[in-house]
């Protein structure tokens, strides 16, 4: 096993632009010495697939399927993540990475890297989360619920422990709801591990590092103006990478 070997993940769901420009945004901001391989799945998206995986192929990124399609009832992010790390035991860290990123700050990876290491009691670091500026983080009424509660998987860095495969191998990653004697509680994707591993006295740390992130576009919720916004910004943060890259 490579003593720094990360291995990343994506779930592509319908979102081929966005995932194309969290791809071009992380190679842009971090440098060659990376030791890094990366694994986009996909289900079975009926958007610009061809020239996403034009772009995977040119940066060396695997594309491949999940099994699952944009049709599967339920929310399949939790599931493909676990799966994923039970057939990827032999590397040092996991970078869990939402489609609908963009990474605005250089070298935030190796900085996340340096400041898991340096915090034994955490097992796993997540970015700070921007609006779409990517300039200024989201509001501080919004991030207890969003990313400091939990580990939130949009770009969380984990170390790979035999304790971290278990607790994904017995309960996943998924979200699920909590279902009290008079209320029924919602958690949300990595909610559960992250409370588990805190029974072993562990716990998820903040980076200094933000990345921006457009929330919501694998499975949206937003009215048609907002999801126009979002497409907006987007695609103008696409041309500034592709032009970078030429």
């Amino acid at each position: 096993m490579r003593p720094q070997h990360i291995e990343a993940v994506t779930v592509n769901h319908n979102t081929s632009l966005y995932t194309e420009l969290m791809l071009r945004s992380l190679f842009a901001k971090h440098s060659a010495s990376l030791d890094l391989s990366f694994t986009v799945v996909d289900n079975a998206s009926e958007d610009r697939l061809s020239a996403l995986r034009n772009l995977a192929e040119q940066f060396g990124v695997a594309l491949v399927q999940s099994g699952f399609s944009t049709q599967t009832a339920g929310n399949s992010h939790g599931e493909i993540l676990s799966r994923f790390v039970h057939h990827h035991p032999d590397c040092s860290y996991y970078l869990f990475l939402d489609a609908d990123i963009c990474f605005v700050e250089e070298n935030t990876i190796p900085t996340m890297l340096a400041e898991l290491t340096a915090c034994p009691e955490a097992f796993g670091i997540g970015a700070r989360l921007t609006d779409w500026s990517g300039e200024k983080e989201i509001a501080e009424q919004y991030r207890e619920l969003v990313y400091c509660s939990r580990l939130h998987p949009c770009c969380a860095l984990v170390k790979n422990t035999a304790l971290f495969r278990t607790v994904v191998e017995e309960i996943g990653l998924s979200c699920i709801r909590y279902l009290g004697a008079e209320s029924e509680t919602y958690w949300d994707t990595f909610t559960l591990m992250t409370k588990v591993m805190r029974t072993h006295g562990l716990r998820h740390i903040l980076s200094s590092k933000k990345v921006l992130h457009f929330f919501s576009v694998s499975y949206p919720s937003d009215d048609k103006e907002v999801v126009e916004r979002k497409e907006h910004r987007r695609d103008e943060l696409l041309r500034e990478f592709q032009q970078q890259s030429g």
